[in-house]
């Protein structure tokens, strides 16, 4: 799922597109009305939209994208938080309006919520083999039963299953695991895919995790069916 992240405050949308990368999005940012523009020519999911903005207001873009028919989720970032400014916002197309200074986790929630009232892209589910991952939810099924997993065995299947069968790097999966934290130590990463790993063979997965020496990892059903006819 892709998001558009529209905010000239740098530091704040570095955080917001890092929260949601680390979520399973695909988040972009535009600082200014024109960059979004320009953006908006590539399909997105939803819009994360600040309202002032260096070259204007980003209610201007909203009504440009209704008045042309697109009814792509938009949530809206603000400090003018006033009730009859976020009227004013609703009425101009916005789907929801969130007040700054704010949570991130609050800012995901009301992203999935309006994902879900949309009915959805098509992809909220990833899924490979006969593993499947609601994205919207954090659920995992593995041939159809649902299995429980940890926030950080969640995130890292999500990165695995959006390129299953390609190697995803290990500074990319740190990045999503630990981000800019001191979490992060020489081995947090490989213990991390050491219990996914565990996780997927004892649920009866088709898929393995290959390990890349030097690289990364990726999901593989061929090694995982080679292993099972052996």
């Amino acid at each position: 799922m892709r998001i558009l992240v529209i905010e000239d405050e740098k530091s704040l949308a570095g955080f917001i597109e890092q929260t949601l990368r680390q979520h399973g999005f695909a988040a972009s940012v535009a600082t200014t009305l024109a960059d979004a523009r320009s953006m908006l020519g590539q399909p997105y999911d939803a819009v994360i939209c600040d309202r002032r903005l260096p070259d204007g207001d980003g209610l201007d873009l909203v009504k440009e994208l209704r008045a042309s028919g697109n009814n792509i989720p938009i949530l809206m970032l603000t400090a003018l938080g006033l009730p009859k400014e976020r009227v004013t916002g609703l009425e101009a197309g916005a789907d929801d309006y969130l007040p700054k200074p704010f949570s991130l986790f609050e800012l995901l929630a009301r992203v999935k919520a309006l994902l879900r009232r949309s009915g959805g892209p098509a992809g909220l589910t990833l899924e490979a083999g006969n593993v499947q991952l609601d994205t919207l939810h954090d659920t995992v099924q593995i041939a159809g039963k649902a299995v429980p997993l940890g926030k950080r065995e969640v995130v890292l299947l999500r990165h695995l299953l959006q390129r299953a069968g390609q190697v995803v790097g290990k500074d990319v999966l740190e990045q999503a695991l630990y981000g800019d934290t001191d979490d992060k130590s020489r081995t947090a990463l490989e213990v991390a895919v050491h219990r996914l790993r565990k996780l997927l063979s004892n649920h009866g997965a088709s898929l393995s995790i290959v390990t890349v020496r030097g690289i990364g990892y990726l999901l593989d059903e061929s090694s995982m069916s080679e292993a099972n006819a052996g």
